[in-house]
């Protein structure tokens, strides 16, 4: 858990108390990625990540506190550009391009902060292991436990194609569906790198029916009780804020509005929610 988060930005500041899981939400328009991505920028490797899914990124004199340690960033500014082309054997040109970066922060956070956007996930493209007979490691099955309760059967292979074994049977995972196969995904990554603070802008993007998605929410909640993940942060623009109310009883959702916001606790959510 963390005690306190509070950001600052364009004339608006917004601090919550005893963060374990925030629901963000809010009309298109009102900021909930760029909330989400002024958090991540704490951290500098976030830089690329964000690169990696806008193409551009550009913020602005705001601030980022957590558990009283603060950062406070000038200017964060990155974008691709041409530099040339490099000629394939086949004759064919690619381009060549480099990643442009200003990073003026000053201040840092001894937390690990990760931003993840599910509808990046892609089907992989799957490489020819049916001949090969892989045996599971220990870090296979550690997190094949993980995901007991979306994936029956041994995880054999994790990185790149996710490939699994079920009664003798190697399958692919994507074979289960979309919603799963992001799920496992999103979960790998969390195991793999280990963030201390997780941010997912569209968490409804995962592709998870309402039951599935508030098991999911309440393995955050566990793995944040177990001390593996201090809080996790997630934008939607459906009816995920009240999953969350249904999965963990300390949820905060924050509405961002053009001129301001509301924190709302899970009772208030549900008897909002019990009104319309």
């Amino acid at each position: 858990m963390l005690n306190r988060l509070a950001v600052s930005y364009d004339n608006r500041s917004i601090t919550l108390e005893d963060v374990t899981t925030v629901a963000v939400s809010g009309d298109n328009g009102v900021g909930k990625t760029a909330l989400l991505e002024r958090i991540a920028l704490v951290n500098e490797d976030n830089v690329s990540t964000i690169l990696n899914v806008k193409g551009a990124v550009k913020y602005e004199n705001f601030s980022v506190s957590i558990d009283d340690e603060e950062v406070k960033c000038e200017y964060v500014e990155a974008n691709r550009v041409y530099v040339s082309d490099r000629i394939e054997p086949s004759g064919i040109p690619v381009p060549i391009v480099s990643e442009m970066r200003h990073y003026d922060c000053k201040g840092s956070t001894k937390y690990r902060v990760m931003i993840i956007y599910p509808y990046t996930f892609r089907t992989p493209i799957h490489e020819p292991h049916y001949d090969v007979f892989v045996k599971p490691n220990d870090k296979n099955m550690e997190f094949n436990n993980m995901i007991r309760w979306l994936v029956n059967g041994i995880v054999l292979h994790v990185p790149g194609d996710f490939i699994y074994e079920d009664n003798g049977n190697i399958k692919y995972l994507d074979s289960l569906g979309r919603g799963i196969s992001n799920t496992v995904k999103l979960i790998w990554s969390v195991y793999r790198y280990k963030p201390d603070i997780l941010l997912i802008d569209d968490l409804e993007t995962l592709g998870l029916r309402h039951k599935r998605l508030q098991t999911l929410l309440r393995w955050f909640k566990e793995y944040i009780r177990d001390g593996k993940l201090k809080a996790m942060l997630f934008t939607t623009n459906s009816d995920a804020y009240a999953d969350l109310a249904k999965a963990d009883e300390g949820a905060k959702f924050l509405v961002l509005r053009k001129n301001g916001y509301i924190i709302m606790n899970r009772e208030e959510v549900l008897e909002r929610r019990g009104k319309a």
